[in-house]
């Protein structure tokens, strides 16, 4: 039961939700056209890369630096965006998760206490609970930026197949 959990909450609701939204992100700064078998097979080879490069002997910010420049690659050459824009929105979408990162962070600091948070921390089961959490806010973050390009009219795109 405890490995079911681990699958749930570090694979699916961390490296795979996150893979999603950092597509779908990108989908939402570029203004591009949504084509749903292009995210689905976007996201899913991001979410493949991303969990080789965890497995990889490397420390945590070059592993965020290669899964950058793959996403930005694969949007480029397999989705047709333009590289300036995906740069930028690829960049974006990093410092998202980091302010992500933070704001659930802070939070559970302010709740639980430091002392606690430590020892959270150091526990790499319940560590992931905190990356789900902090995959949930950076969701939200991207659906109010979805919703609001698609409000003010600012969204040029419509979805197809």
């Amino acid at each position: 039961m405890e490995q079911l959990e681990l699958i749930l909450i570090k694979y699916i609701l961390g490296f795979g939700l996150q893979s999603f939204l950092l597509v779908l992100g990108i989908y939402t700064f570029n203004k591009e056209k949504f084509h749903l078998k292009n995210y689905l097979i976007t996201s899913l080879v991001v979410t493949l890369v991303t969990f080789i490069m965890k497995l990889l002997p490397i420390s945590v910010g070059v592993q965020t630096i290669m899964n950058m420049l793959f996403l930005y690659l694969i949007c480029v050459t397999y989705l047709k965006m333009h590289p300036y824009i995906t740069i930028r929105s690829t960049s974006f979408c990093v410092v998202l998760i980091l302010l992500s990162e933070m704001i659930v962070t802070a939070v559970t600091v302010m709740f639980i206490g430091q002392d606690k948070f430590q020892m959270i921390i150091r526990d790499t089961f319940q560590r992931n609970y905190i990356g789900t959490f902090a995959n949930i806010v950076f969701a939200v973050i991207i659906a109010v930026f979805f919703f609001m390009f698609h409000r003010k009219g600012e969204y040029h795109r419509s979805i197809g197949n």
